[in-house]
């Protein structure tokens, strides 16, 4: 239908100006018939939002310190420690047996943890590398790895 909707206007435009019909002395042997396709499957800014780079992405997450990091404050763990932690609290979420927001609550040594680990809105260059990258790098919805940064061992969870 949305095929009709395109071709018809210019089939109108054709006969109007007298060109819908071939002259009669025109050759119709040897005429190849070329079939072309119209058909519009998105939008071409819904195209070009898909793959420009985003220049902000609002994410939460978990951050887990340990003595000597650079968050001020007795941890009482060490670095081995941290990591096991956060790794463990990683395969608890991938396994469904705890919720990211939830376990953002209850593990993590930031502030933010009171929000479930909600950083909000931020651009390039707000956060230190690492961390930016991974946040950048995931797709809306999708949480990282573990990423180290100088303030500890932290899960990455991309609202959009």
């Amino acid at each position: 239908m949305k095929n009709l909707l395109y071709i018809l206007p210019v089939a109108l435009l054709l006969f109007a100006c007298g060109q819908g019909e071939p002259a009669a002395d025109v050759a119709t042997e040897n005429v190849e018939v070329v079939t072309v396709d119209t058909t519009v499957t998105e939008p071409v800014e819904d195209i070009q939002a898909e793959t420009a780079e985003p220049t902000s992405v609002t994410a939460r997450h978990i951050l887990i310190c340990y003595d000597g990091c650079a968050v001020e404050g007795p941890f009482n763990r060490t670095q081995d420690e941290a990591l096991a932690l956060i790794e463990d609290i990683d395969s608890r979420i991938q396994s469904g047996e705890l919720d990211f927001t939830q376990a953002a609550v209850d593990y993590s040594d930031c502030p933010s943890s009171a929000d479930g680990g909600m950083l909000g809105e931020f651009g390039r260059g707000a956060m230190v590398p690492a961390f930016e990258d991974a946040a950048f790098s995931l797709p809306v919805g999708g949480m990282s790895g573990v990423v180290e940064t100088q303030f500890g061992y932290h899960l990455i969870y991309r609202e959009n």
